[in-house]
């Protein structure tokens, strides 16, 4: 299984240390009622084996499979990132 990252169609190199972080909705009380808030959006970490700029959006493919398209939100050391999910994709 191999996650291969791309910024603006230039391949980057293939990852290490991918987490998925699912959020799901929450429900919050509001003025005495309950509400069904949003879902956020779904958070990935990882280590890039390239430096990455804040202001980057990312594709990242996962065994020819699934696509995802990232906006990255920190990044720590230039290589230690957390994006997140814009959308997934299936590739057929």
């Amino acid at each position: 299984m191999a996650y291969i990252l791309f910024e603006k169609g230039k391949k980057i190199g293939e990852i290490s240390d991918w987490i998925l972080n699912l959020r799901p909705a929450e429900i919050k009380n509001v003025l005495g009622k309950e509400v069904l808030m949003p879902k956020p959006k779904d958070q990935c970490t990882f280590t890039s084996p390239k430096p990455i700029p804040k202001r980057s959006d990312l594709i990242l493919i996962f065994d020819r499979k699934v696509e995802y398209i990232l906006k990255v939100t920190f990044v720590r050391g230039g290589t230690f990132v957390t994006a997140d999910i814009l959308e997934t994709r299936i590739i057929k």
